[in-house]
């Protein structure tokens, strides 16, 4: 688990720097291996909790153009916030706002891993292209493609003509 520890804390600003295991947390991502970093800081004022940082971890991709296996690194920016309020979180869900996260009064620690796992999810590129094949054009990985876009192109010449209304 990735806890911040908040018991006896004082108002003020404090640094945080978390290293877990990706292995010790249940993820449900099979791409993240190694460690997940949590580098910020958390302030605290009043009952209310702000945590602002960044993670990173390693992911294992695979390349959409050549299938080949690649690792890179996954960063995330964590932008928190939680209110130290027990009446809130006995409430029914129902009657909560989904933005503000609660904590009870006498909590020790601030559990963050689910948020930093779901944010660093959401950072995994959509359309992953190994570092050596990113500024390539797709007939400069495989020319072969290169001679066969002409005769796809004279298939469908006759069809460019071809008028509706």
């Amino acid at each position: 688990m990735i806890k911040i520890n908040i018991h006896g804390m004082k108002d003020g600003k404090y640094e945080i720097n978390l290293n877990t295991d990706i292995s010790k947390i249940d993820c449900h991502f099979d791409e993240f291996f190694g460690t997940i970093n949590v580098k910020g800081i958390i302030k605290k004022i009043g009952n209310r909790y702000t945590i602002v940082a960044q993670s990173s971890a390693m992911a294992n991709l695979v390349c959409d153009r050549s299938l080949e296996n690649y690792t890179e690194q996954i960063i995330s920016d964590i932008n928190l916030s939680y209110i130290a309020d027990t009446q809130a979180v006995l409430e029914n869900s129902a009657n909560r706002n989904d933005s503000e996260l609660f904590i009870r009064e006498d909590a020790q620690f601030i559990d963050i891993t689910n948020e930093v796992i779901e944010l660093l999810a959401l950072n995994l590129p959509m359309k992953r292209i190994a570092p050596k094949y990113r500024n390539k054009e797709i007939t400069d990985i495989f020319p072969e493609l290169s001679n066969s876009k002409n005769a796809t192109d004279e298939t469908w010449a006759k069809l460019k003509d071809f008028k509706i209304n």
